[in-house]
């Protein structure tokens, strides 16, 4: 399975202006690279105008989720 991971980061934050920076996955599997990417492409235009407004930086990327791959021994 392929799943969408991302890092958001919160810009300027507090009287220090810090930025802050989360790691997260979003909660659905694709059946490979192609599905993901096309769920990232849209869920990218969908969020892009509210990040600007809110200053929020997201990185995101679909990876293989090793954790379906672990073999227990």
């Amino acid at each position: 399975m392929v799943k969408i991971f991302a890092v958001i980061c919160l810009m300027n934050v507090g009287n220090l202006e810090q930025n802050l920076c989360f790691k997260s996955q979003v909660p659905l599997d694709f059946k490979n690279k192609i599905d993901c990417q096309f769920a990232l492409d849209r869920l990218i235009n969908y969020l892009d105008e509210d990040l600007k407004q809110r200053q929020t930086s997201l990185a995101m990327i679909c990876l293989q989720d090793m954790e379906k791959n672990k073999i227990n021994i």
